[in-house]
């Protein structure tokens, strides 16, 4: 009975997000920051740079930054995600040799953009509005690991496995969102145009998560006739949301050469209901996802490349989640050269500290080009790898394995919970393709 409520608060605690505080993308999501392949191979940047209905979820007054009188966007996306957890070796005299590897996960998942704009042209004035629905959370994980017991593997023999330990999740936060610009344009002026645009995102999505221990035929057997024989967890937790929030931008364009952008993105302010598989009822609550305000520039200089260069930075107010998160600072960066007559070259960075602790980072680099098609389309593309490396607490602890019958005793002790940190690396290989029909 122990070990069958240890199983079962165990569980409780993976579904708690303070538990999984370094597991960032379980439980808050992972916030898309790209949505267009321009703004993804531009190291993310959308401020003062990109174009089209999906440009103007980064800043909506981007929107009066286009020629076109329709524009329709669909942006499919496909990520890959690698993961490998390791927990440090020390030998007899507690010096540390070396971290081994004991679960690795690699897994792809999907998702897509759509977006729709029109431009009304009034004197010196342009009116632009758009609609688009896209995801700005995305809940989706997989991740599993073997428990094998002590013994040797003399003869080619391996461990025998104990259980299978999964941990997955489903869902994303999609919005819909209408957004609106006006513009002024004046040729003859040092300040060639000023877009004023704010756009409003009705938020709504689900996420499941799962957790189970699921042990072995082989283990189930050695346990059959045990009384302390250690039982199968299921657990799983439904989350919905819904709610709003509010967004408005400014694009100045200085000349021919030189653009800035601003934004402000209100806090998220979320009704959210959750029921466990324990649960007879929903429980209700309210989060608060971060606001922002950000800062960029587009600076266009004179040379054969047509070289555009873009510099964002954002401030992310963590505090407005977790009153003991930090704010951060965020640093986007991204250039592009016409290197080949019509075909763009574009390289970028990002860099995006997490509220829960400033030295962990996730660093981005990435890369993308255009391609003009027959009948005003054009596809833009863009692939972007991560990485981000930070420590954990064993996700499950090893002494809910510790049964006689399924360890070799006679050489060591039954297993105990580690005391040191799991290194954790994950690896995020992101492509995306921007399909663009305009006149």
């Amino acid at each position: 009975m122990k070990k069958v409520m240890f199983g079962i608060l165990m569980l409780l605690l993976l579904a708690i997000p303070a538990h999984a505080a370094f597991v960032f993308d379980r439980y808050l999501g992972q916030e898309i920051v790209a949505f267009s392949a321009h703004s993804l191979a531009m190291g993310s940047t959308g401020l003062a740079t990109g174009y089209g209905p999906l440009a103007a979820l980064k800043n909506p007054a981007l929107l009066g930054n286009l020629p076109f009188k329709f524009m329709v966007q669909l942006s499919p996306n496909v990520q890959k995600n690698n993961e490998n957890r390791a927990f440090p070796i020390f030998d007899s005299f507690d010096s540390y040799i070396d971290d081994a590897v004991y679960a690795s996960n690699a897994h792809f998942f999907s998702k897509y953009m759509l977006g729709f704009m029109y431009n009304v042209p009034i004197q010196q004035f342009k009116v632009s509005a758009a609609y688009s629905y896209a995801p700005f959370y995305d809940f989706n994980f997989k991740y599993t690991e073997e428990v094998r017991n002590n013994e040797g593997t003399d003869y080619g023999n391996e461990p025998h496995k104990i259980a299978t330990n999964t941990y997955d999740g489903s869902g994303m936060i999609y919005a819909h969102t209408p957004s609106i610009a006006v513009t002024y344009e004046n040729e003859n002026s040092f300040f060639n145009s000023l877009s004023l645009g704010a756009s409003f995102s009705l938020m709504k999505g689900d996420n499941t998560i799962d957790s189970t221990i699921i042990f072995t035929p082989w283990a189930k057997d050695r346990m059959l006739y045990d009384p302390d024989s250690i039982p199968d967890v299921i657990f799983e937790r439904k989350n919905d949301y819904s709610g709003h929030r509010l967004q408005t931008g400014m694009l100045l364009a200085l000349g021919e050469r030189f653009k800035i952008g601003v934004n402000y993105t209100s806090r998220a302010e979320l009704d959210k209901s959750f029921k466990t598989n324990a649960d007879t009822a929903w429980t209700d609550t309210t989060i608060y996802y971060p606001s922002r305000m950000g800062l960029g520039f587009e600076y266009h200089p004179r040379n054969i490349w047509d070289t555009h260069f873009s510099f964002e930075i954002s401030y992310v107010k963590w505090s407005d989640y977790n009153p003991l998160w930090y704010d951060v600072i965020e640093y986007y960066a991204g250039i592009e050269h016409q290197i080949f007559t019509d075909q763009p070259i574009r390289l970028g960075f990002r860099y995006q500290p997490y509220g829960i602790d400033k030295e962990i980072v996730m660093t981005a680099f990435s890369a993308g080009t255009s391609i003009a098609l027959p009948n005003n389309l054009m596809i833009d593309l863009g692939a972007e790898i991560g990485k981000l490396n930070y420590n954990h607490a064993d996700l499950f602890p090893d002494s809910y394995y510790a049964n006689d019958n399924l360890w070799d005793t006679a050489h060591a002790d039954l297993p105990v919970d580690r005391i040191n940190l799991d290194k954790i690396d994950d690896v995020m290989i992101n492509f995306m393709a921007t399909l663009t029909w305009r006149f």
